[in-house]
């Protein structure tokens, strides 16, 4: 009767002492990870090896003014498709068809003033067309220094080519007037014939020369294509240092990667290829057309290039792309899981087992099977990395190592 008594005065002490041991026993283990572990070992693989890259196109044609000039119409949206000569935007015009009606009047001026002087040998000297020659003679004097001026600004940039063609058709002009008056009276102090006909050569030359900036106005698409980029809005002004617009062709895209001296080494034009492209089904076959022979200085980086035909146009520029390049069998390689690794910023790392908890490392990649991965630094053989569980983990996280095939 004692005992059962003494039983039941225990009894709700050791609840409370059991309950106590179980909630510090489940603290313990809820700070802890659950992870599976693989061991790092030397063995043959066939090294697949495996790149990430980006989809270009293949053509991209940038559509670029050669003076700062307002935007008149934008005749095409991104994404548009376009024919070869389509318009796609059209620039004042106002300033070049201005230089294109100067140019020609300082033409027909030359023309004149060269007909008179072969026709005209002996004509009576006229008081009122003397009197205009020092004046004609003073603007050409002027219109001499301010070309020369224009030409000084080259340099600094303060001065383009229309201006230019502007400051030469007016000096064309006011030597065509002081010929035209000097062949007339005869007295032609500083002008003959074969400097008229080299003016009028110069004169044509700067007529061709203003008619295609008139062209230049119209912007129109050199090829078949697609609008990739639009960077001018109506009444804007389109400069030459910003492309107007970029057209591109999607039926070849360019997979292009960026891989590593210890990859570039056993990569070759001509090698087949796997490829696969975020959001896309379908997997296409390839060669390597393209391995850089120097490395980025920028990125230390070598670029190989892959061409795919994009008929059908699933392949978007700018996808992220993955190659599968097979190349030979190589022997007695140290090699992790391929579920070992993980990426920051295209950056292989993995967790590696150290004092029952996950430490981060860095590491080297290379070649690649269906099942492992070839590490060049960072891992030796016997070290321990988690398999699975390990997106879960952070630098110096606690775990608790599981068998494979447990609950993680």
């Amino acid at each position: 009767m004692f005992k059962k008594f003494l039983l039941l005065f225990l009894l709700p002490f050791l609840l409370v002492a059991c309950t106590q041991k179980e909630i510090t026993s489940q603290n313990t283990e809820g700070n802890e990870i659950p992870v599976t572990v693989e061991t790092v070992s030397v063995q043959n693989i066939t090294n697949s090896i495996e790149l990430s890259g980006v989809a270009v196109p293949s053509v991209q044609m940038p559509l670029l003014t050669t003076s700062p000039l307002t935007v008149e119409k934008v005749h095409v949206r991104i994404g548009d498709r376009v024919k070869k000569d389509d318009l796609i935007v059209t620039l004042d015009s106002s300033t070049a068809k201005e230089q294109v009606a100067q140019t020609r009047e300082a033409i027909n001026e030359l023309e004149n003033a060269l007909s008179k002087m072969k026709e005209v040998e002996n004509m009576a000297s006229n008081d009122t067309l003397l009197s205009e020659i020092p004046k004609l003679q003073e603007e050409l004097n002027q219109s001499l220094q301010k070309s020369q001026s224009l030409l000084d600004g080259v340099e600094t940039g303060a001065v383009t080519s229309l201006d230019l063609i502007q400051s030469s058709i007016e000096v064309m002009i006011k030597q065509a007037q002081l010929s035209s008056v000097a062949s007339q009276v005869q007295q032609i102090p500083t002008f003959n014939t074969a400097e008229l006909e080299m003016q009028l050569k110069q004169a044509r030359q700067s007529l061709r020369q203003a008619e295609q900036l008139e062209e230049l106005t119209r912007i129109t698409s050199p090829i078949d294509g697609i609008i990739s980029e639009l960077n001018v809005i109506e009444d804007g002004i389109a400069t030459p240092q910003l492309p107007i617009a970029t057209v591109i062709q999607l039926d070849t895209i360019n997979a292009t990667f960026a891989v590593n001296s210890y990859q570039v080494s056993s990569l070759l034009p001509g090698q087949n290829v796997t490829l696969t492209f975020q959001g896309v089904s379908d997997s296409y076959e390839s060669s390597i057309d393209v391995v850089s022979p120097t490395v980025n200085q920028q990125t230390n980086m070598f670029t190989v290039t892959v061409p795919v035909s994009n008929t059908e146009g699933k392949i978007l520029g700018g996808m992220r792309t993955t190659a599968i390049v097979d190349i030979d069998e190589l022997e007695a390689q140290t090699v992790v899981p391929i579920e070992a690794v993980l990426y920051e910023e295209n950056e292989p790392y993995v967790f590696v087992i150290e004092n029952n908890k996950a430490v981060r490392r860095q590491i080297t990649v290379g070649f690649r099977d269906d099942k492992v991965i070839q590490v060049m630094e960072g891992l030796s053989e016997g070290d321990i990395v988690v398999t699975s569980g390990k997106e879960r983990l952070k630098d110096g996280s606690e775990i608790l190592i599981q068998e494979s095939g447990q609950d993680s």
